[in-house]
């Protein structure tokens, strides 16, 4: 009977099942089982009796590659990447997720491309994105203006926990953007036959093409591969942990959509400026907290104690209980900044219809509408860097990049 060792993990292997061979890669072992990658894409296990080891593991191990890669004739497209399974690919030597930097690898699922486009693909980061910090949010913003000197347009591939976050940092940040940055991960990776990775990567490549000069997230509109909406980055959450369709445009209707190999922009949208600027100050001193009954004053206090702003998750149309009125007042009377939003997502906050509202902003409270809760954070971020204290209120009402909904639009929320 064949024994495992660690050895053996990457190594291609033959079995039999039911009269029928079959073949695969080794992930590992569990318990009696030898864990298999098989060619279709899906795992399987399988006892170690039924296991022929045909290849060893060494001719599967990662591939070096170089930073900077370019494929293609067409017009110049930077393909940024931060990590995430979207060029991913599994190193059967340990079982781990590594960026596969040849850009072969993706353009060659689409022949096309390589004749639209000349992909210029620079490896920024390859980090998980829970791991994505704000100093890594001004390199990209750098990255960015860098490679807008050069080409036409910016795909930038992330994972999809935190990409609302970074796309929303790169909005502000990017105060002037000569060519469209479109960010793109993936639910599902590479490897998978249910994958979005391909699709949505495709759709993201050709919406780089267009004439837009906004900062959008690319993905799924459905959990089947119908088309890819484009949403504004300031106005897209993910809504859902594991679905291909897990980012939403809210209370907007995404800018425009890829399908059958073309890319239309149906919606309004900022026109590219003549040049990229950015500022590149970032507040960290900034944090969000949700609201809950049983919450106590300790729990806000401590919380507020280092920072210089923080985001309040409000019930509602944005509210807490009256009992952490004197902390809010004692905090923002020594300059600390609140911003209140809303559990809801959807719908604007109001602090001017009931009398907890009221009391809120006489304690020194902000409230913006229909902001999104993670992107009033991050905007709060880019305003406390950049301006002066005493401008923050009109900075935060201020609509800069589309955040701010002047009337959302009916439909399913």
């Amino acid at each position: 009977m064949p024994v495992y060792s660690e050895k053996d993990r990457g190594a291609r292997i033959e079995f039999t099942y039911h009269g029928s061979k079959y073949s695969g890669t080794v992930l590992g072992k569990n318990g009696d089982y030898y864990n298999i990658k098989m060619e279709n894409g899906y795992d399987v296990f399988i006892i170690p009796e039924q296991v022929q080891i045909v290849e060893s593991a060494k001719s599967h191990a990662a591939p070096k590659v170089n930073k900077v890669s370019i494929a293609g004739e067409g017009k110049e497209i930077s393909l940024i990447t931060t990590g995430g399974t979207i060029v991913s690919r599994i190193d059967y030597t340990t079982g781990a997720v590594f960026p596969s930097l040849d850009i072969t690898d993706i353009t060659s699922k689409f022949p096309y491309i390589e004749e639209k486009f000349r992909i210029r693909h620079v490896n920024f980061l390859n980090i998980l994105s829970e791991n994505m910090e704000p100093d890594n949010w001004i390199g990209i913003a750098e990255t960015v203006v860098k490679e807008s000197k050069r080409s036409s347009g910016i795909v930038i591939t992330h994972g999809t926990d935190t990409m609302s976050y970074t796309a929303a940092a790169l909005s502000f940040m990017l105060k002037e953007l000569s060519v469209p940055v479109i960010m793109t991960g993936s639910q599902r990776s590479s490897d998978r036959p249910s994958s979005d990775s391909f699709l949505n990567m495709e759709g993201a490549i050709n919406f780089a093409g267009t004439e837009i000069g906004e900062v959008c997230i690319a993905m799924h509109e459905t959990m089947s591969d119908e088309r890819i909406a484009l949403m504004r980055g300031v106005r897209a959450r993910k809504m859902h942990s594991t679905r291909r369709d897990a980012f939403k445009s809210i209370g907007e209707r995404p800018i425009g959509f890829f399908q059958d190999g073309r890319a239309e922009i149906k919606e309004s949208h900022r026109k590219p400026d003549q040049s990229t600027e950015m500022d590149g100050k970032l507040e960290r001193r900034v944090g969000m907290i949700y609201f809950h009954p049983g919450m106590e004053i300790e729990d806000l206090e401590r919380y507020m104690e280092k920072k210089k702003g923080v985001v309040i998750m409000g019930t509602g149309l944005g509210h807490m209980g009256v009992k952490f009125l004197d902390t809010i007042r004692n905090y923002t009377g020594n300059g600390g900044k609140i911003l209140m939003s809303s559990q809801c997502i959807m719908g604007p906050v109001n602090l001017d219809v009931y009398a907890t509202g009221r009391e809120l902003v006489s304690a020194g409270v902000t409230w913006v509408e229909n902001i999104l809760p993670e992107v009033a954070m991050v905007k709060m971020m880019y305003v406390l860097g950049n301006y002066e204290d005493a401008d923050f209120e009109r900075i935060m009402r201020t609509n800069m990049k589309g955040e701010i909904l002047c009337r959302e639009q009916a439909g399913d929320f």
